[in-house]
């Protein structure tokens, strides 16, 4: 019976997972320790299914509706990719891996990972408003709550293995070898990248921001 929107659903999602952002920017930073970088693939694909959830229940839309709240969620978002950034341009600098790979195995790599997947996903506003604005867009409020959370599920398993797969791809020898060699490049890509999203958080807190 929701066959079509489920595949729809599915296409949109994974459309969406193939798009820079922050998510990929961590993956490309955690890629050479192979369990951070699968820890990060496996948060931010459990943030993705608590956005889904979220969103798919209305509290999503709750939050956002409340804007004293919804200035918290974007300014913690914004501080935390700004920390990101920082981290990552510091490394540019000193032309070493990340700062978030030097201590990984201290802390544990995959535990680690998991925390800044879940972290970098979840804290970022534009993804909630993104699962807010595309489930709403597609999912009716004939649609049951059992139809609901097996979409969640969908969306849940699609950025798992596409990140699982981005994680591993990135860790294997060839590729770590190439990305040592750019490392400083790496480090300015995705530092640039978090940061641009951390100044656009900020710029829309703005009382003249549209």
């Amino acid at each position: 019976m929701y066959g079509s929107l489920f595949l729809t659903l599915g296409a949109l999602h994974l459309v969406a997972l193939a798009s820079p952002g922050p998510d990929v920017a961590l993956i490309l930073r955690s890629c050479q320790h192979r369990p951070l970088a699968v820890g990060a693939a496996l948060g931010i694909s459990l943030a993705i299914l608590l956005h889904a959830i979220l969103s798919l229940t209305g509290i999503s839309l709750l939050i956002a509706s409340a804007p004293l709240l919804f200035v918290v969620v974007k300014l913690a978002g914004a501080l935390y990719l700004g920390k990101m950034a920082w981290g990552a341009l510091k490394s540019v600098r000193q032309n070493a891996p990340a700062e978030i790979t030097a201590s990984a195995a201290a802390e544990g790599d995959l535990l680690r990972g998991m925390r800044q997947g879940i972290a970098t996903n979840l804290l970022n506003p534009k993804a909630l408003l993104f699962f807010m604005g595309m489930l709403a867009a597609m999912v009716t409020p004939e649609v049951e709550m059992g139809t609901r959370l097996l979409l969640a599920l969908e969306l849940f398993a699609l950025s798992l293995v596409w990140f699982l797969l981005l994680a591993w791809g990135l860790t294997t020898g060839r590729a770590r070898r190439l990305i040592t060699g750019a490392q400083r490049t790496v480090n300015l890509i995705t530092g640039l990248l978090f940061g641009a999203v951390s100044l656009s958080i900020l710029w829309s807190l703005l009382p003249l921001a549209p």
